[in-house]
């Protein structure tokens, strides 16, 4: 029989953040894998597939909503939710353009198990297998997971893996005695986070509304480590200077002395919870202090410690801090999750490689089409991987307009080489309009496309 239960906070989180997408942009919750089948048997394929989806009740569930109230329901078994195809070719054109059509079918929110494959055989043989997964059941780190026990488990079918805590349960144990006083420290940190203030000039939206934005995504080999030299030298960490930098830039573009940005965090700082497979993310807000008179040192310095005393309390009831928030004044409309997580930031590290500060690649500067046009007025992702950084930035023109997001690009660029050369240079020398070297910025930075 199946097993209801209540959501965890991270599973409650996600319920809350796609559930304001627009429908026609709901597939943006989606997950992407690629698993290279080549040299494989069907049969070992599939028995692996099968052994993962029992050992894991977040592929064996669905989510459904009574009274208003989103839960849980896991099944005991489940039909593997992947299609087989016979084709041509399965060389990584195929590979990419498979991947892109199936990442790009939504999941209805309810009823459904939420993430589903597509495995390519040519001549009978594996070729891979394209997994598009719901950001609803799993993060990043649990799709990492599942790939390292599936080649386990094709190299030895009794491969076992330590196991982590499973959703139904760590949502029991979130609503328990045992995490009464983390409960507490996160509706304390909301509260701090309220009486100091919201950016109030960075508007929201109501959920599945649209508005017009911009996205540009800056290359650059040489800023992550640049970032990663920065962070030795000053006893951080290597996103604690790209994020301090960001917080700077939209000082400047809105003329706060404050920025209160909404941090990604994991919560697998336990050994128990890294070994969970599920979705755990949640933004964390922190309010970060931009003084202009301080050094770039006392900046980044001050916004790290600042962010890690958010990290702690990066577990929490979304629907609850709401009813925290109303206490404060309610919005304009009923979207709280973009009312109280206005401006994001988010780091990711893809690999291992770090990224050399002397590496003179020229640097790109690529403007977004269609840029995503719902949810929080301004975010900033960033991915490092193979040795180059990637700076995605979105931003409501009304807010950041195209030559506000270029100059708080170029900041970043100029102040990873100040912070790890000159970190006693003050804040404000980061746009003291000198010219960068290319591998940092372009020198010839195109605008928005029209």
């Amino acid at each position: 029989m199946p097993v209801e239960a209540a959501l965890s906070f991270g599973q409650l989180f996600s319920w809350r953040d796609i559930e304001r997408h627009p429908h026609d942009w709901i597939h943006e919750a989606n997950l992407p894998a690629m698993w290279d089948l080549r040299g494989l048997t069907l049969d070992r394929v599939t028995c692996a597939l099968r052994a993962l989806v029992q050992r894991h009740e977040a592929l064996r569930t669905t989510y459904h909503v009574r009274d208003g109230v989103p839960y849980q329901r896991v099944h005991e078994t489940v039909a593997l939710p992947i299609e087989f195809v016979e084709r041509d070719g399965g060389d990584q054109q195929e590979a990419e353009r498979t991947a892109a059509e199936l990442i790009g079918r939504p999941f209805p929110m309810e009823g459904n198990l939420n993430w589903r494959g597509l495995l390519v055989s040519v001549k009978g043989e594996p070729k891979f297998l394209a997994l598009s997964i719901s950001h609803l059941i799993l993060d990043a780190w649990s799709v990492q997971h599942l790939r390292t026990q599936f080649r386990a488990l094709i190299e030895d079918p009794g491969a076992t893996a330590e196991p982590g805590p499973i959703p139904r349960t760590l949502a029991l144990s979130q609503r328990g005695q045992e995490w009464a006083a983390r409960r507490t420290g996160a509706e304390r940190h909301w509260r701090g986070v309220l009486e100091d203030g919201l950016m109030d000039e960075l508007p929201t939206l109501p959920s599945r509304a649209y508005r017009n934005r911009l996205e540009a995504t800056l290359h650059s080999r040489r800023i992550g480590g640049l970032a990663h030299a920065a962070a030795k030298r000053l006893g951080v960490t290597a996103p604690a200077v790209v994020m301090a930098l960001v917080a700077a830039g939209v000082a400047r573009q809105t003329g706060a002395d404050r920025v209160t940005m909404s941090l990604m965090a994991s919560n697998r700082f336990s050994a128990g919870n890294q070994r969970a497979v599920g979705t755990l993310n949640q933004l964390v807000p922190v309010v970060l202090p931009v003084d202009q008179g301080a050094t770039l040192a006392e900046h980044v310095r001050g916004l790290h410690w600042a962010a890690t005393k958010a990290y702690r309390h990066g577990s929490y009831d979304i629907d609850r801090m709401a009813e925290v928030a109303a206490e404060y004044g309610r919005p304009e409309h009923g979207c709280w999750f973009n009312h109280l997580l206005r401006c994001w930031f988010n780091y990711l590290q893809i690999d291992d490689r770090i990224a050399d500060p002397a590496d003179d690649s020229p640097a790109e500067l690529v403007w977004t089409p269609l840029a995503q046009q719902y949810g929080q007025p301004f975010r900033v992702r960033v991915q490092v991987q193979r040795g180059r950084t990637s700076l995605l930035m979105l931003a409501d023109p009304d807010v950041v307009p195209a030559d506000g997001m270029l100059d708080i690009l170029r900041g970043v660029g100029h102040g990873v080489r100040l912070a790890a050369s000159e970190p006693e240079t003050g804040l404000k020398e980061l746009w003291s309009g000198k010219e960068l070297d290319p591998s940092l910025f372009p020198r010839e930075a195109d605008g928005p496309p029209r």
